[in-house]
């Protein structure tokens, strides 16, 4: 059963009380005045990927991290090579003369 605290609208006074989610409690326990439920933030920790935009993106993102200077200068020569291989490969086109 859940724990539910209540403050007396009369004395003031605060206590703590479990009982069921549908039922309430009517007067305080002390002077018997007139009752509200208090409410409190819940404290969430969040442990884990997936809970940051970043996290959905692809496997080649390092999620807004900055890369290490070699790693990064390697990743440039490679994507510089891939880009130089690719335009030495395109087909030339040829020209028909009409």
């Amino acid at each position: 059963m859940p724990t539910y605290d209540y403050k007396c609208t009369d004395c003031d006074g605060e206590f703590e009380t479990t009982h069921g989610v549908d039922d309430t409690v009517e007067s305080c326990p002390e002077c018997g005045g007139k009752v509200r439920r208090l409410f409190h933030p819940v404290g969430i920790i969040f442990k884990g990927s997936g809970f940051y935009k970043t996290d959905s993106r692809s496997a080649s993102d390092n999620g807004g991290r900055k890369p290490h200077p070699e790693k990064a200068e390697k990743e440039l020569e490679k994507v510089k090579e891939k880009s130089s291989d690719k335009k030495d490969k395109s087909p030339e086109k040829k020209h028909t003369g009409d």
